[in-house]
């Protein structure tokens, strides 16, 4: 039975199949928001490891650095006081 514009009830079956594929739309988008948000907070984690071990490494060579210095410091005064 067409509609007075002419259109069928065709177009009442077109709008539940949009309607579903648009529910079917945003609940993939929730997902992906779900899994988006898990990659950064892995990330952000991993970040954060890697901030803290580089900052030791750089402390670790810092330090050693400090400790060749007196070393060779105390050597070379011991070098001259014989």
């Amino acid at each position: 039975m067409p509609y007075p514009d002419g259109t069928s009830l065709n177009v009442d079956s077109d709008i539940a199949v949009l309607k579903s594929k648009v529910e079917d739309l945003e609940e993939n988008q929730t997902i992906l928001f779900e899994r988006i948000r898990t990659n950064e907070r892995w990330i952000a984690g991993a970040g954060a490891v890697l901030t803290v071990a580089l900052a030791l490494l750089g402390l670790i060579a810092t330090v050693d650095a400090e400790t060749r210095k007196e070393t060779v410091k105390i050597e070379y005064k011991g070098a001259t006081l014989r």
